[in-house]
Order: structure tokens, then sequence, then C-alpha cells
């Protein structure tokens, strides 16, 4: 009688690690998949350029650290307006516009950097402003992917999307790291700027259908507060967005601190803190080929708990490290803690959603992460200039530790359809 079900299991786990790699079969996702790898890929590049031109402008840690902060905060001023517009207008047209938002950007950093008229005041600005494509690019990306897989296949098209952003987080220190070295800042925003140019071609020319939608007269006000209605009486949903705040509280501390780590090592080129980037995006896309596996061996809500607490001695382990490559071999296993938390809460937010408020819904869901991460930027950034940069990251890893601990048990998860169960 117990062998029926065993067989399940079984079969369970060899159809997940099959069909890892399948939404890529279908042309549309494979054509917005890329499009996403480039764009994140030019995030990070982008990114580590300013971080890294920071630290030659200014001897202040506040300041290097506000550089996350500068990236993170208008995603959490804007994530939920740029939602609202993605539910009411043409999602294709969204992630255009940003895309093309994102190509002016860089393109002003580039004359800035190239003209040696950049400084802390305007490099924040132009960060900032950057940010502003992110904010409204990310609810459009998290609707439109529901609209070009099917519902069985979206963890997986999920674990792609989360393999593109650490994928990006390899390459793009990498090859920053790479033009840095060779031509200067100004050359790492020129080609983010080509890169998201040539992106933005490929969007206006992608054979894409949009499902029928009823056409909504809601005025943009109310289109956000059923956003946040919606976000407050889901259980679910409210689970998924505390969690993701304490997650990205954490990691864009972190990030934020690594440029200082790197210099503390020593690193007088970029070379050090390109590298520890490139571990954390390493480690990222190793265990996004092993999460579905993994889900179906151990269930998601268990990745989350244990990830947490997994992530919270890592960080330790980084701030303990006297050496550079002892920092690379940890920063890995966090960079993979991360994803798997990521994802798991990023499929659990998106099932927790009806068609009707998905974008709104990711809104407030990335709105949360980049709160989260915003403060958490400043907080430690600030922290480290009074104690240090390594009090502050074993500070850093008690807190986490500590929150994935009081955690445990609470705010679970939960992957049942939201369409199937809608509220509000």
């Amino acid at each position: 009688m117990t062998e029926p079900p065993r067989k399940s299991a079984q079969a369970a786990a060899t159809t997940a690690t099959a069909t890892a790699w399948g939404p890529l079969r279908n042309r549309r996702f494979s054509v917005l998949w890329s499009v996403w790898v480039a764009a994140n890929l030019c995030v990070w590049m982008c990114d580590v350029a300013a971080a890294w031109l920071m630290t030659t402008l200014t001897d202040s840690k506040i300041l290097v650290a506000l550089v996350q902060t500068a990236t993170a905060l208008p995603a959490f001023f804007l994530a939920l307006p740029g939602g609202a517009l993605a539910d009411q207008l043409d999602r294709r047209r969204c992630f255009l516009l940003t895309l093309l938002w994102t190509t002016a950007t860089t393109t002003a950093l580039a004359v800035a950097a190239a003209t040696g008229f950049l400084n802390t005041p305007l490099l924040l600005a132009l960060v900032f402003a950057g940010g502003i494509g992110t904010a409204v690019r990310w609810p459009a990306f998290s609707a439109l992917l529901p609209e070009v897989v099917a519902r069985p296949e979206l963890p997986q098209a999920m674990a792609l999307h989360g393999l593109a952003v650490h994928g990006g987080r390899v390459g793009g220190p990498l090859l920053a790291g790479l033009f840095l070295a060779i031509w200067g800042g100004a050359s790492v925003f020129i080609v983010g700027a080509l890169m998201s140019l040539a992106s933005a071609l490929v969007i206006w020319k992608w054979d894409y259908n949009a499902p029928p939608r009823k056409r909504r007269t809601v005025r943009l006000p109310q289109s956000i507060r059923s956003g946040l209605r919606y976000a407050w009486r889901s259980q679910r949903l409210r689970a998924a967005i505390v969690r993701v705040w304490v997650l990205f509280l954490t990691v864009t501390a972190l990030m934020a601190l690594l440029p200082l780590l790197a210099r503390a090592y020593g690193g007088v080129s970029a070379q050090v803190y390109t590298t520890l980037l490139a571990c954390v995006g390493a480690g990222a896309m190793t265990v996004a080929m092993a999460l579905p596996r993994l889900r179906a061996r151990f269930g998601s809500a268990r990745i989350v708990t244990d990830g947490s607490l997994i992530l919270g001695i890592a960080i330790a382990g980084i701030g303990l490290a006297p050496h550079a490559w002892l920092a690379a071999s940890v920063l890995f296993v966090s960079g993979a803690s991360w994803l798997a938390i990521g994802n798991s809460l990023n499929v659990s937010a998106q099932l927790a959603l009806p068609d009707r408020l998905r974008a709104r819904g990711m809104a407030v869901f990335f709105m949360a992460a980049m709160g989260g991460g915003a403060s958490g930027a400043a907080l430690f950034g600030a922290l480290a200039d009074h104690v240090g940069v390594r009090p502050a990251l074993l500070s850093l890893a008690l807190m986490t530790f500590g929150l994935g601990w009081l955690m445990r048990g609470r705010w679970s998860i939960s992957f049942a359809d939201g369409n199937s169960q809608e509220q509000g």
C-alpha cells in the first residue's frame, strides 16, 4: 500500500529535474529571458562600476554604502505605481520604456565619468535615476512571465529568472572589473547603455500576443489602493512580503559592505571586489541548477527556514575570514542561500496572486524587498563608519540568524494558486 506514493515521489523528483530547462523550449519565453539576462548583466556592471568609483571619490563608508541605497530606494517608492500601470497598460510597452530609460541614465553616467565631471552627489543622483527603470521593469517582467509560460512551469521559469539575476552577478562584476582595469569607469557605462538599447530593440520586435484582459477604467490611485488592500488581506502574500523584506535587508547590507571589505583586504584595484561579487553569483547559479531537485526533496518551506540560518552563519564567516580567498568561498554559500530563499519566496508570491492583480501584488513584494535593501545598506553602512567593517558584518550575521530562528514555524509560505482562491 505504501509503494505507489513512493513511486510518485520518485517520479516527481525526476520530473522536476527534467523540466528545469523546460520553459526555454518556449520561444516567447526564451526571447524574454535572454533580454532579462542582458538587463541584469547591465545592472550589475553599472552597480559595480558605481560602487567602485565611489570608493575613489570618498573615504566615507556611509557614502559607499549609500550607492546600494540609491539603487534600491526608487523601487520602494515607484514599484507599486509601476505595477499599477503594468496592470492597466500593455506590459511589453512598459518593459520596453524601462529599457530605454536605462539607456538614457547609463549614457549620462558615461558622459559624466568620461569628462571628469562626476562627483559623489551626481553619482548618487544618477544611480538613483537608473534605479527608477529597475523599479518599473521588475513588476512588468514579473507580470509578463505567467502570460508566456504555463502555470505548471512557473516555478522552473522563476528559477531561470533567478539564474539570470545571479548570472548577471557573476558576469557583470567580471566584465566590469575588466573594463575598469583597462579603460576606466566610463567604458562600463558605455557598454551598459549599448546593451540596454539592444535589449529594447529585441523587445520592440518580440512576437508577443497579449492574452485578452478586461479593460479597466480604474484610476491609478484607486488601482494602487486595491493592490495594497489585497496584499494586506492575503496571509500568503503577506508572509512572503515580510520574509523578502528581511532577506533583502540582509543581503543588500552585505553587498554594500563588500567594496569596503575588498579595500580592507588590500584591493587597490577593483579585481578583489569583482571576484568577491562573482563568487556570490556563482553560488547562486550553482544552486539554481539544483533547485527543482532540492524543492522536490525538502520542500520550499524548509528551504526558506534553513536557508535563512545558513545565510546568517555564512555572513559570520565572511566577517571572520582573514583572507580574501576564504571570504570568497563563504560568499559562494551566501549566494546559494540567497537564490534558494529568494526564488521560493518569489514563486510563493506569484502563486498567491490572481491575474488581475499580478503586477500590483508583485510590485508590493518588490517594494518590500527594495525597502529592506535600502534601509539595510544605510543602517549597516552607518554602523561600519562607527565600529568598522568586520564588526558590522558580525552584527549583520547575528541579526540574520536571530530573525531566521524567530521566524521558524511562523510566516509560513504557501504554493496554492491565487486564481482559484481570490480574495478582496
